[in-house]
């Protein structure tokens, strides 16, 4: 009988109840007393025959031959609260229930889930508490009870319950779509959240204590070109007075856009404060060596750009792979740091990131796709996505790492590098993030293409360019030599001295502060290729009263006196120790410049 029984069972998991049917009938004819055949004929009757009346008759035998029948109990409360509007019947089978079975969490969450039905949340809530307290790997009590906290307004507890719940998913075969349904609420609850909090006084909060580190201001600025959410240029490595956090103000989510930057600012400054900080930079030794790498595969397959564009083509695509290279670890860094600190932020963060999570996927397979790239960079691509998409499951319980359909050694050099990182974590200090940037680059064997180094190498905005002489050679013109600098500055000197002329040195801070704003447009490496530009220009001397033009600004022509505040103010940004070198008489001029800049930005802000 007990095979029998079993068979029946089987047919209904698979939804063959008309099979199952007649199985179950002829058992409880051969032996009335099996209360899990009459209990389980009565599921069948109610649900798929729709015969609640028989369904009813066949709970009271399943009862008869066993009281403490866990399902029938809860089956004839369920029948009795939707097919006879008998809420004190049921009542009195949940109660039996909760009797019978104190320690069955599946026994406890259904009888909540009968009084969530009814929307009598405050009977549902403590059930479904107990329901955890008993078993904590439950998903359907999660959902539950952050069902009941969302239809009862308490959005900061609904959120937490989503949250826990889904950093312990097991799906059960009782009800294997709750899952789904637990993350839907979960990113639903968010957005109500991320709209109710105010993240402005989070992230400003956070700006106060930064800016007190190092006593330099921190400035957003709205920049629509950028072709990353957000980016911070730290004052250090820019020739700045101020940290720069640029962001596409088109963007979602850009209070967490905000912390994020300024949590790369913050291990800047710590790195910065134990003489660990780093860079990355991009020499005339890299682009060689990506050159050599790529430009027959991108020649080939993008045989129609002319070369001028394939050339645009090819600087992005090694841009962009440093910039990865750099970012993913260091993004691991910064998003644990923002989950473990501020737990306030997590909603925004949990939305912020799922988004990028999904462009992320949607990118790899685009790239995938279409063959446009070399493959081992779309597999750089992807294995570092991937390694990002681990981190966001373990912080927030979303698995997306299938949607990359990673192959095993895809997956398994992925795992390779976010347990690097979890390894960071337990002993992590300011800086240790680069050794683990140089790990990353020196798992995908690019240790070529992209140079990591002490940031007190590095000046101004030349994170791009490290030698004034490999640059030029780079743009194939001639590096003046230290002599005929020196001669042309000295001649220079001899008729101007530094403020000595009120009228020359106001004329020199006006034409400055129209140079500060030009560059405040242009990338710092843009501004370092002027300054680069114009001292070879400056090694035959500038006059005053002359005319000049060059190829990094065109169809532009500069007086004298305007061409040497861009060339001064272009070093003061861009190669800040060597200012004193270009022997350029206008610190005066400089310092109105900086003073009337700072009080005009100030003000717009």
């Amino acid at each position: 009988m007990r095979d029998k029984l079993q068979k029946a069972l089987d047919l209904c998991n698979e939804k063959r109840f008309d099979e199952a049917l007649p199985i179950l009938e002829s058992i409880t004819n051969e032996d009335p007393k099996n209360s899990e055949a009459w209990r389980t004929l009565a599921q069948l009757h109610w649900y798929h025959k729709h015969e609640p009346e028989k369904a009813y008759d066949e709970l009271i035998e399943a009862l008869k031959c066993e009281p403490r029948n866990l399902w029938a109990l809860i089956l004839m409360g369920n029948l009795l609260t939707k097919e006879k509007n008998d809420l004190e019947g049921a009542k009195s089978y949940y109660d039996k229930v909760l009797e019978y079975f104190p320690d069955n969490a599946i026994a406890i969450n259904n009888v909540a889930a009968t009084y969530m039905e009814r929307k009598d949340y405050d009977e549902a809530i403590p059930l479904m508490k107990k329901a955890i307290s008993i078993d904590d790997t439950y998903i359907n009590s999660y959902y539950g009870l952050a069902l009941c906290y969302y239809k009862t307004d308490q959005l900061e507890n609904c959120f937490e319950i989503c949250h826990q719940g889904a950093t312990k998913l097991q799906d059960r075969p009782e009800n294997p779509g709750v899952r789904d349904e637990l993350l839907k609420l979960y990113l639903s609850v968010a957005k109500d959240l991320a709209k109710k909090i105010n993240y402005i006084n989070v992230w400003k909060g956070i700006k106060d204590e930064l800016e007190a580190v190092d006593h330099i201001n921190i400035k957003f600025v709205e920049d629509k070109s950028i072709n990353v959410l957000a980016k911070l240029e730290y004052a250090p490595l820019h020739a700045a007075k101020e940290h720069i956090l640029r962001y596409n103000p088109d963007k979602e989510y850009v209070d967490h856009l905000f912390i994020h930057e300024m949590m790369h600012l913050k291990m800047n400054q710590q790195a910065t404060l134990a003489n660990n900080g780093k860079a990355t930079v991009s020499s005339g030794n890299t682009r060689k060596a990506f050159r050599n790498r790529y430009l027959k595969f991108m020649k080939k397959t993008h045989s129609h750009l002319p070369t001028a564009e394939l050339e645009h083509v090819m600087s992005g695509l090694a841009d962009g792979l440093a910039l990865q290279l750099m970012n993913c670890p260091l993004d691991l860094f910064v998003e644990h740091m923002i989950y473990t600190t501020y737990e306030a932020v997590r909603p925004i963060q949990l939305l912020s990131l799922f988004h990028m999570e999904v462009d992320n996927i949607e990118g790899v397979k685009q790239a995938t796709k279409n063959g446009f790239f070399p493959k081992e960079i779309v597999h750089a691509n992807k294995v570092m996505n991937i390694a990002t998409s681990m981190h966001f499951k373990e912080i927030y319980g979303i698995d997306l790492i299938r949607e990359y359909h990673p192959t095993k050694q895809e997956y398994d050099q992925a795992k390779d590098l976010y347990d690097e990182f979890k390894a960071y974590l337990d002993t992590h200090k300011p800086g240790d993030e680069y050794e683990m940037m140089e790990y990353f680059v020196e798992s995908f064997g690019m240790e070529d293409l992209v140079e990591i180094i002490d940031e007190r190498q590095v000046s101004g905005g030349m994170k791009a360019d490290l030698s004034l002489e490999s640059d030029l050679k780079e743009r194939a013109v001639d590096a003046p030599s230290k002599e005929d600098v020196d001669v042309a500055n000295a001649q220079f000197a001899l008729n101007h001295q530094d403020g000595a002329d009120a009228t020359e040195t106001m004329m020199m801070s006006m034409y400055m502060l129209g140079a500060m704003e030009y560059f405040d447009t242009l990338e710092p490496h843009d501004v370092h290729r002027i300054a680069l530009e114009i001292a070879t220009v400056g090694v035959n001397g500038i006059s005053p009263k002359g005319k000049y033009s060059i190829k990094s600004i065109p169809d532009k022509e500069f007086g004298g006196y305007q061409f040497l505040a861009y060339y001064y103010v272009s070093w003061a940004r861009a190669i800040p120790h060597m200012l004193d070198k270009i022997g350029l008489p206008f610190s005066k001029a400089y310092e109105a410049a900086l003073n009337m800049y700072n009080a005009k930005h100030k003000k717009d802000e």
